[in-house]
């Protein structure tokens, strides 16, 4: 996993070289655990068990599990902007179903190293913890942006556009959650990828049909 964005401490420090060094494995340690567990269930203690510290050590960089999770968001709002940004004008749209399907790609691509956190976003989001619905509307306004250039190059209403730029956006992150499953209702991977591809490209062909 990259090296997180460094932000301050709880009390507003800056952490030392080692500090950061220690701040990253307790969030890698906290994101492997996500990836088994759900996160309501991960207590502190199991956290610093893992990288073998005390509760009292992960207390001097973060304020609780959730604010690990919500660090790591950071990180991948900017690797999913950064892996979008080819897509952003739209122009992707013109190539029809390939493009769809490279746009699906990326950004699934993207999320592959964030999908622990990806799921727990997208689950409190859903419950309204205003924090996390923040942070879910971060990670996903790059895709959200590339959807909505390509319904503007048609001639779909603004408030259909809105619709299906969301429906769409909730089906990415839905999808995303079942990227590591070998197969769901007997279809791969790849079949899955290829059936919201051509979701995206009628969505945002439909104006014109």
């Amino acid at each position: 996993m990259p090296t997180p964005v460094v932000t301050r401490t709880p009390d507003r420090r800056v952490p030392s070289q080692r500090g950061l060094q220690t701040r990253r494995k307790l969030m890698e340690a906290t994101i492997e655990l996500l990836a088994t567990r759900s996160y309501r269930d991960i207590k502190v203690m199991d956290v610093a068990h893992a990288v073998g510290t005390s509760p009292a050590t992960f207390y001097q960089y973060f304020p609780d599990i959730e604010g690990v999770v919500l660090e790591a968001s950071r990180l991948l709002a900017e690797e999913t902007s950064a892996a979008l940004d080819a897509f952003e004008d739209g122009s992707w749209s013109s190539d029809g179903l390939p493009g769809a399907t490279r746009l699906v790609d990326a950004v699934l691509d993207g999320w592959s190293d964030h999908l622990p956190v990806m799921r727990v976003l997208t689950a409190v989001a859903a419950e309204r913890d205003p924090r996390f619905v923040k942070a879910y509307f971060a990670a996903t306004r790059p895709v959200a942006r590339a959807l909505t250039a390509a319904t503007t190059q048609t001639t779909t209403p603004d408030d259909e556009g809105k619709e299906l730029v969301h429906a769409l956006v909730s089906g990415l992150t839905a999808a995303a959650g079942h990227e590591n499953a070998g197969s769901v209702q007997g279809l791969t991977k790849r079949q899955r990828r290829r059936g919201l591809a051509r979701l995206v490209h009628a969505a945002v062909t439909t104006a014109d049909a």
